[in-house]
């Protein structure tokens, strides 16, 4: 009984052999459970990544006078009007943010003008007169990749698939 005693007290050394074997093991249980927990938590908590966009070609910047204001359309059909300065580039969505009508340029003011209640809006898309300037709203601006290496325009767009 002594000599059961004795062993327990004193357990045989582990070899290194069988040391390392069970520390190997020991590590690859670890990352085992470490990936399982890691790919759990990412079901669980999805990520909340920016939704995919794409660059959609608008032209050569040798295509915009300054001062002149262009109008496109996205990829949806959405009008974009585009316009250069002598500072760069600005984009704006041509939707009047107080009712929604259709915006345009007015040369001759230097901005735009909104039909249905007479509101307007400097050139850089900041509400002016009328309603929008009351709500104190400005025009929605668009996503514009100005590209001076290749001397090209880009209009940032979602991207709804292939």
């Amino acid at each position: 009984m002594n000599a059961e005693r004795e062993d327990r007290r004193n357990p045989v050394p582990l070899s290194r052999g069988a040391w390392f074997s069970s520390a190997l093991m020991a590590a690859g249980l670890l990352a085992s459970y470490g990936t399982l927990l890691a790919q759990t938590i990412r079901f669980l908590l999805p990520s909340r990544t920016r939704a995919p966009t794409r660059k959609l070609f608008v032209g050569a910047i040798a295509q915009f006078d300054v001062g002149s204001v262009q109008t496109l359309r996205d990829l949806e059909g959405n009008e974009i009007l585009v316009r250069r300065s002598e500072s760069g580039f600005r984009a704006f969505k041509s939707v009047c943010p107080h009712l929604g009508c259709k915006v345009h340029w007015v040369a001759d003011d230097e901005g735009f003008f909104c039909p249905c209640h007479n509101g307007k809006f400097n050139a850089e898309g900041v509400a002016i007169s009328g309603p929008p300037a009351k709500a104190n709203q400005s025009l929605y601006p668009a996503d514009l990749i100005v590209d001076d290496e290749n001397q090209v325009l880009y209009l940032k767009v979602p991207d709804r698939g292939s």
